[in-house]
């Protein structure tokens, strides 16, 4: 097992979320991440968020008030 992180309130910043993983030198297959929620937001880069977060391997994901906005 690796490291742990925690992130919150991304709100589709794609670029703010890849500049985190570089910077902490975070690895996709050994560390684990938590997100607490609001990934989703009006922004067009959400989808990259997503599916960014979908490539790492140990993900816990705990839905936000705006994630549950985007899946009404």
């Amino acid at each position: 097992m690796g490291r742990r992180f925690v992130v919150t309130d991304i709100h589709g910043a794609y670029k703010a979320l890849i500049q985190v993983f570089v910077r902490a030198k975070f690895d996709y297959k050994q560390d684990i991440l938590y997100v607490l929620g609001d990934v989703a937001d009006g922004w067009p880069a959400v989808p990259a968020c997503f599916n960014e977060l979908l490539k790492v391997r140990c993900l816990t994901y705990i839905i936000g008030n705006h994630d549950l906005w985007l899946l009404d």
